[in-house]
């Protein structure tokens, strides 16, 4: 709450929870006098959460859904209950991007209270296209290079503005330019793909 007992402070500082996931199984490396820490808790949700998507793609409805992302005009006539498997993907969709959220508001020690959802979103979706991912297709494997490119990234950008024009912000200028354009085009082809399909 804000000062005067009404209304909701703009950012909430969490440093109760901070590293709430990283700790939990503790491992600090001292590398060159300053000292890293290895969150091996947060890579073992992480493989626990690839391997269920590896495995649900196996599943019944994993291939309905897969079917349905091709094209849900052509699963509706195979006898697939595409409004049913709509409402599952969304609630499985949902739970898992709420799991990555709660990762990231622990890494991150703030939470923005009316942007905070919309932050992990536009980062995910960069991530995965940096990594070659189409609108329509997206593996395990592309998430995962796609998260070490954009994060690698993040690192550079800064770096290489100072080094380059003597000022990082310009380099994270580029970064976020980088960002959205990769979103742009890949729309955009998707957009031109699917319009082409149509014409023929």
């Amino acid at each position: 709450m804000l000062p005067q007992g009404f209304g909701l402070r703009n950012t909430i500082d969490l440093t109760g929870i901070q590293y709430a996931v990283d700790d939990l199984i503790p491992l600090k490396l001292h590398l060159e006098g300053s000292t890293v820490r290895v969150p091996l808790a947060a890579f073992m949700f992480i493989a626990l959460f690839c391997g269920f998507n590896l495995l649900f793609q196996r599943t019944k409805l994993g291939q309905e859904l897969r079917a349905m992302g091709q094209d849900d005009h052509v699963a509706a006539i195979a006898g697939i209950n595409v409004a049913r498997n709509r409402v599952i993907a969304t609630v499985i969709s949902t739970v898992c991007a709420a799991w990555g959220q709660l990762f990231f508001l622990q890494n991150l020690g703030t939470l923005n209270t009316y942007s905070s959802h919309e932050q992990v979103g536009m980062f995910s979706i960069a991530a995965l296209l940096v990594s070659g991912a189409t609108v329509s297709r997206a593996t395990v494997g592309q998430a995962l290079l796609g998260t070490i490119l954009f994060h690698t990234l993040f690192v550079v950008s800064p770096l290489a503005g100072k080094a380059l024009l003597g000022d990082a912000q310009i380099g994270e200028f580029f970064r976020v330019f980088v960002a959205y354009a990769v979103i742009t085009v890949a729309l955009v082809l998707h957009a031109w793909q699917t319009a082409r399909r149509a014409r023929r």
